[in-house]
């Protein structure tokens, strides 16, 4: 019978055993994981912001994506995708066909109105005109219009046809209906910013529902009725939770549990199997004029299960006030999963390892990104002389304490050292490894389960 000599650190002493304990200690600090912490607006890392960034974020309008009929111009996103995955996080993004913050006139493609789609303007945030003047003019289509709908339809196919299921893409916005895509057509100059049935919405809805079979969806709270039909009647939900205007009471006033949002029962437990993404109202700025408190919109969003804020229009680097950052600092180390293991057991007894694992997800949700755990076995070089998947799939610890054991068939040489390990991997090997929260880590960031040797 061989036998396997566990040498780990215990309270700053050596032991040697057949089965041994290790304890953890629990790292506090902020550090990135993807999917998870606030989404960066940009194709660099502002390094004033000191938050977690996991994930990148875009917004684009449906114009510049195909400024000509039946011609795509993917460069945008496909850029922005090569960024992020570089950087080893997902990304995310939205289509929007009207947008009052707009540079330009037209956020849906001149063309469209060319071939005869109907259209009114409304006066949105000033931009500078192609011959050098000012104009706060802006163009957006009637949503009911059939040659906006049937081209808007063919271009959603499109889109889903490069990107669905992209495995460097974390999720989509169900957008395209309403100012921002936000599913509500607010500020836009309409007499009845509710004119749009809700069989025209659910066609909206539909284009992506029909179209997006791989990729995680997010769909615009707004609208409470579209909400529960893009949700679908099944055990689990269709599509994750989006809100933007966190900070304002009127939203904080309509959410789960709220009238109009009370009669949908399966709301507050859709994080449980998709993610959800806020988005606060403004910037730091704006909320502190507005009396609005910043403090219990940071709990808020983690009393919601929150994975991902949206850092614009927000700008967390605006935080000065130390109670603010103390809460922003929160989200930054809650949101999503968190995963802290406290201690484990290892035993070996011929040629079977024994691995247990106890801890505690101190996050508010869980990992969404296609993600496994791999235990390692290396030698004296550094060499993985071998691995194997634990029977644990990461993506089910929920909130809360966890405990998993795995069994493992192993033959090693006599007298030979070997380092144990554990990882949080990307299965599609794109996004950094997702990251335990303790300091026992090892210089690749795995967990350390100890120095080994069979005799």
């Amino acid at each position: 019978m061989k036998k396997l000599l566990m040498t780990l650190a215990v309270s700053g002493a050596l032991c040697a055993a057949r089965a041994s304990e290790i304890k953890f200690e629990e790292n506090p600090d902020i550090f990135q994981n993807p999917g998870q912490g606030f989404s960066c607006n940009s194709l660099w890392f502002n390094p004033k912001t000191k938050v977690n960034y996991g994930a990148g974020y875009f917004r684009f309008e449906w114009a510049k994506l195909q400024p000509v009929e039946g011609e795509y111009n993917w460069e945008p996103i496909d850029r922005a995708l090569e960024f992020f995955s570089k950087n080893g996080l997902p990304f995310y993004f939205r289509i929007m066909c009207t947008n009052y913050h707009g540079g330009r006139k037209y956020s849906t493609p001149e063309w469209i109105f060319q071939k005869g789609a109907k259209w009114h303007e409304f006066e949105g945030m000033e931009y500078k005109t192609p011959d050098g003047g000012k104009s706060k003019t802006h163009v957006s289509a009637y949503f009911d219009d059939p040659i906006f709908l049937e081209e808007h339809e063919k271009f959603i196919k499109a889109l889903a046809a490069r990107y669905d299921g992209d495995p460097r893409i974390g999720g989509l916005d169900l957008g395209s209906f309403g100012n921002w895509g936000e599913w509500h057509c607010t500020s836009m100059g309409l007499e009845d910013p509710h004119m749009y049935s809700l069989e025209l919405r659910k066609k909206y809805a539909d284009m992506y529902l029909q179209n997006f079979k791989k990729s995680d969806i997010f769909f615009m709270t707004d609208d409470f009725q579209v909400l529960e039909y893009a949700l679908g009647k099944r055990k689990k939900p269709r599509v994750g939770l989006r809100r933007d205007g966190v900070g304002s009471p009127w939203h904080f006033g309509r959410w789960i549990g709220k009238p109009p949002y009370d009669k949908i029962e399966r709301m507050g437990d859709v994080w449980k199997d998709k993610p959800i993404f806020f988005e606060f109202f403004g910037d730091v700025n704006s909320l502190h004029e507005k009396g609005w408190d910043i403090i219990f919109s940071c709990d808020w969003i983690l009393d919601n299960h929150a994975s991902l804020v949206n850092e614009i229009p927000f700008h967390p680097w605006q935080i000065t006030d130390p109670k603010e950052r103390a809460a922003v600092d929160k989200v930054c180390v809650y949101a999503g999963a968190r995963l802290v293991p406290e201690s484990a057991e290892v035993s070996y007894e011929d040629g079977k390892l024994e691995v247990s694992v106890k801890g505690e997800n101190k996050g508010v949700a869980r990992i969404y990104l296609p993600y496994r755990m791999k235990y390692e076995l290396r030698d004296s070089s550094g060499k993985v002389v071998f691995d194997a998947i634990s029977s644990q799939d990461p993506r089910k610890i929920l909130p809360g304490k966890f405990e998993f054991s795995d069994a493992m068939r192993v033959s090693l040489k006599p007298g030979e050292a070997y380092s144990l390990s554990l990882r949080i991997f990307h299965t599609k090997k794109i996004f950094r490894d997702f990251r335990f929260a303790v300091k026992n880590l090892n210089p690749d960031g795995s967990l350390d389960l100890g120095k080994i040797s069979a005799k």
